[in-house]
């Protein structure tokens, strides 16, 4: 099969209805850019985590299904004379973007300004999508004049942009909380007491890099006996520094929901190397993490009762997660190489 025809040598081009057409026309020039625009978003989802994927390969997925609709005739296209309703086949889609697009506006500060964008990789790469995506509005609505298929899609398209503009300003958003965060660690990490297990586990036991099964076994069990002697029923997580756990203790009576909640204290705990109760200040209005719980896909929950952990150099090997008393409760229980005095009940 050859890949050249040599159609468009005479500045022409032949849509499915095998009518031939100039190449500057409307409808060539929307499927121009919609093509365009699934390049560049292939370039965003190639520097994407894997889970952060779907959403934008489905829209891939549709812009080609646009295409291939548009490219069908050159003209407003009746089956048999019968209309086709071209305009109902993106309804649902549409609806889904508008979904996501509140989703967006809900997880991130008001935007009160023009916004100049390059703040990092992942925004400039959405926001040259929305751009390509408001050209091929453009296109779409001069093609609309002879196509039902481009009158069709343009809502969706209309509605493509504005997805990916907030898209852009979310991750505008990570990346800012993000640089807050690592910024604020390295002024606050010579002031973090790091706790290491030199008290409960023998030095002969460490490795040096992530907590083991068994030192975890042990923390565990220390914990428990102390919130049996404080008459709480909770749920105690260790996790690895990854923030994936190793293993989870949960005592007669506690409730289904502090299962998740030790197990986000733990990762909240690994993944910025402080105390989720230190970090619980830091995270309200005008603090400098403010909006931080709003990233991770819920994983950060910056309650007291979770705690990292540290081998005796210095490096971090795990965490632990607490839930089930009050925060002060949690905290002392998660937190137990301090010798501080147990806290109140409240």
């Amino acid at each position: 099969m050859n890949i050249y025809t040599k159609t468009g040598d005479t500045g022409q081009t032949m849509l499915q209805d095998g009518v031939l057409i100039p190449k500057h026309h409307p409808v060539i020039k929307a499927l121009a850019a919609l093509d365009e625009l699934n390049s560049v978003l292939g370039i965003t989802i190639s520097q994407l985590p894997p889970a952060d994927s779907p959403e934008l390969i489905q829209i891939q997925k549709n812009i080609m299904s646009v295409m291939s609709f548009l490219s069908a005739a050159s003209e407003k296209t009746l089956h048999n004379g019968i209309n086709t309703n071209f305009d109902d086949l993106f309804i649902n889609e549409t609806k889904h973007l508008e979904s996501s697009i509140d989703k967006l506006s809900a997880m991130i500060p008001t935007i009160k300004s023009f916004v100049t964008y390059g703040t990092c990789p992942q925004s400039a790469n959405l926001d040259l999508a929305r751009a390509v995506a408001r050209r091929s509005e453009t296109y779409l609505s001069q093609a609309a004049k002879i196509s039902d298929y481009a009158r069709g899609a343009f809502p969706y398209i209309n509605r493509l942009s504005d997805f990916l503009y907030m898209k852009a300003r979310y991750a505008d958003f990570e990346y800012s909380v993000v640089q807050t965060v690592q910024k604020e660690f390295v002024q606050q990490s010579s002031t973090v007491e790091q706790k290491n297990l030199s008290s409960v586990i023998p030095a002969n036991n460490q490795n040096g890099t992530d907590i083991t099964l068994s030192q975890a076994k042990t923390i565990l069990e220390k914990i428990e006996c102390k919130a049996k002697a404080m008459n709480l029923s909770i749920v105690a997580a260790c996790c690895n520094t990854a923030g994936n756990p190793i293993a989870v203790h949960v005592m007669d009576g506690a409730l289904l929901v502090s299962y998740e909640a030790a197990a986000a204290k733990a990762y909240t705990a690994a993944a910025l190397k402080m105390p989720t109760m230190d970090l619980s200040k830091l995270v309200q209005p005008g603090q400098s993490f403010y909006g931080l719980e709003a990233l991770g896909s819920g994983k950060i929950l910056p309650i007291g009762g979770g705690v990292p952990l540290f081998d005796q150099s210095g490096r971090i090997i795990g965490a632990i997660g607490v839930s089930g008393g009050t925060a002060e409760q949690d905290h002392y229980l998660a937190d137990f190489i301090s010798e501080k005095e147990q806290p109140n009940a409240n």
